[in-house]
């Protein structure tokens, strides 16, 4: 099982995640908290409005437009669990492959710097890595799996 965990060194009750999964399985984490993805990347308190900033940064940095970054409900009665919008997946994965280190360093420090993000450069170094490492792991799955990225509020 890969875990991560990225610590902004704040003690919070609630962690949010980010995780590769299916539908049912992700409905079924979210539920009961029991059948943890395989992969999982502790997003500790960044919240869904911090990672829909990134997601539109990230897609200016790879010179995508018309994409919708906003993260989608996945079930009216799990408010809490949502999903990266599959553009928005392809663009994260987009990111490690960038010609231009440069760029990279770039869009953390944009997104550090946004008024949205509340954590040190490093953390947001440490999670745009992370991130883009599952995106490329959901865009290279068969397009039969199904496999997506969810967004679980803790």
């Amino acid at each position: 099982m890969t875990r991560t965990t990225v610590e902004r060194g704040i003690a919070m009750s609630a962690r949010n995640q980010l995780f590769i999964a299916d539908h049912q399985q992700a409905s079924r984490y979210a539920r009961s908290g029991q059948g943890a993805p395989a992969e999982l990347l502790d997003f500790g308190d960044v919240s869904d409005l911090e990672l829909e900033v990134l997601a539109e940064l990230a897609a200016k940095t790879v010179h995508t437009t018309g994409i919708e970054y906003e993260l989608g409900m996945v079930d009216v009665d799990l408010d809490q669990l949502l999903v990266v919008p599959d553009a928005v997946t392809e663009v994260f994965a987009e990111l490690p492959g960038l010609e231009d280190p440069e760029e990279l360093k770039d869009l953390v420090a944009a997104w550090a710097n946004s008024e949205e993000f509340d954590g040190t450069l490093e953390l947001a170094e440490a999670l745009v890595n992370q991130l883009a490492a599952l995106a490329v792991k959901v865009v290279a799955a068969a397009e039969d799996s199904r496999l997506a990225l969810y967004f679980l509020l803790g």
